[in-house]
């Protein structure tokens, strides 16, 4: 080890346990949330019936779609500005903070338990009963762009939300033109998930008298995540306060508010206490944010 060597200063506090995550924060009076997830792919939302988690020990309040379309929730602003073909732009797709009339994708957040412990709202959460009638589903986005496929967003036409171009097409196909060899070859790759030590979690609470909100997370960027929580809850910016301490992982996943954060924003104002909620680590599978599965050809 060279004499000007710096070495990492936080190494020892996070290895002997003294690190601070989402789960370590508290709050007086918290209440705690568990999420019914949807079990299909593409359906429609014939009935949700919540009566039998509200009547569980414990359970203070059940939020479904309906709570979220009143509350005026957003789809989750889109950062990326790249230009596509012919300047066009991306196409953002509406997304509920809860599902309402249709489910697009197993995980997908229907209901909002919340209760007096994390047990008792996930029991409860088990007894909300969801009538679901199936559509087509597809889950590979090639089949997704062909002609007759199932339209997934009526806001969005054959499901392409982005065409973007990069180079000079003419003098790329007059190159392969005048080559005298072309090998051509489509490589997938696989379809990943960050998957961090530390899964999502969240503790949010509003101050009634000052109309502000404190969300506590594991974020790697405090202003897109508050920007981003802004633009779906349609709170002003300056209203909502993200805090954040150690950061159990990142991998891609910790810019952008979840729904399920500005859910439990909602159910904090709703009841007047904190919310807290903690994924499952098959809820870390089902419900973070995705990358790769393209299928690259050249």
């Amino acid at each position: 080890m060279s004499a000007g060597f710096k070495g990492r200063r936080e190494d020892l506090r996070l290895v002997t346990g003294q690190g601070k995550y989402t789960s370590d924060w508290n709050l007086p009076g918290q209440l705690y949330g568990s999420f019914l997830r949807s079990d299909r792919a593409h359906a429609e939302i014939v009935s949700v019936d919540t009566a039998p988690a509200l009547a569980s020990s414990g359970v203070v309040a059940v939020l479904t779609g309906a709570d979220t379309a009143k509350a005026g929730f957003k789809s989750t602003p889109q950062l990326a500005r790249y230009p596509g073909r012919g300047g066009a732009t991306i196409k953002v797709p509406h997304r509920d903070g809860l599902a309402n009339g249709r489910v697009r994708f197993v995980g997908q957040e229907v209901a909002l338990v919340v209760a007096k412990t994390a047990l008792a709202a996930q029991d409860a959460a088990e007894k909300i009963e969801v009538e679901y009638r199936d559509l087509p589903a597809v889950v590979d986005a090639e089949e997704a762009l062909a002609p007759g496929a199932e339209q997934l967003y009526p806001e969005i036409p054959g499901n392409l939300c982005f065409d973007y171009e990069y180079g000079d097409e003419a003098k790329t196909d007059e190159a392969f033109a005048q080559a005298a060899h072309v090998t051509r070859i489509v490589l997938d790759s696989q379809r990943m998930v960050g998957n961090p030590m530390e899964p999502k979690a969240c503790l949010a609470a509003y101050d009634a008298e000052a109309g502000r909100y404190d969300l506590y997370v594991s974020s790697q960027g405090l202003s897109l995540m508050r920007g981003s929580a802004s633009g779906i809850t349609g709170i002003p910016a300056e209203k909502i306060g993200v805090h954040a301490h150690d950061v159990g992982g990142g991998f891609g996943i910790r810019s952008d508010a979840y729904a399920e954060y500005c859910v439990a924003m909602l159910a904090a104002k709703t009841l007047g206490k904190p919310v807290k909620w903690t994924s499952s680590r098959s809820e870390t599978f089902l419900s973070d944010y995705h990358g790769r599965a393209a299928k690259l050809t050249g």
